[in-house]
């Protein structure tokens, strides 16, 4: 919290950043029930400041802008790679000069950074959408058969797949 006040991170977003760590940390005590190995810690702190790059932009490069400003401050690599990794299900090499962002993948490896990217998909606002309305938003930006898309769809369905149903708001 202190570093989203240090960067005036909006309120509008802070609350998204409280909403995605809920369905992510949700996601978490579910796959711990089902002993995968995952960092509570990683993907707590990842979660609450994914979106800290909001705070200079609200383009496609916030995940970058983010990731610079954690490095400043000297947090962990792996920390740094959820914030830089979150947008959409990732975005290729091959893909960042349709967006303008540096020519890097910006790709989720992780469990924890897939969690994250998951659980930033589906929390809009006070709800929690299903993959098809994610794909609906996304869709009013991208074609349906945009490799975006289709990692999207990839990543809910393995994340799901993991929990064994989609999270549904509580």
């Amino acid at each position: 919290m202190q570093l989203l006040f240090q960067y005036s991170v909006p309120n509008r977003v802070i609350t998204h950043l409280f909403l995605t760590t809920q369905t992510a940390m949700r996601i978490t005590k579910i796959l711990k029930s089902k002993n995968h190995s995952i960092d509570c810690n990683l993907i707590l702190a990842g979660a609450m400041l994914h979106d800290i790059g909001r705070s200079r932009s609200h383009k496609l490069d916030h995940g970058i802008i983010g990731a610079k400003l954690l490095k400043k401050e000297g947090l962990p690599e792996r920390m740094i790679s959820i914030v830089e990794n979150h947008i959409f299900a990732g975005i290729s090499k091959e893909e960042t000069s349709e967006f303008d962002l540096p020519m890097k993948d910006f790709l989720p490896k992780s469990l924890e950074e897939k969690i994250v990217a998951y659980a930033d998909n589906i929390s809009k606002k006070k709800d929690i959408l299903s993959t098809n309305q994610v794909i609906k938003r996304y869709s009013q930006h991208l074609d349906e058969l945009h490799p975006i898309i289709q990692r999207v769809w990839a990543l809910h369905a393995e994340i799901e797949s993991l929990i064994g149903e989609p999270i549904e708001k509580e």
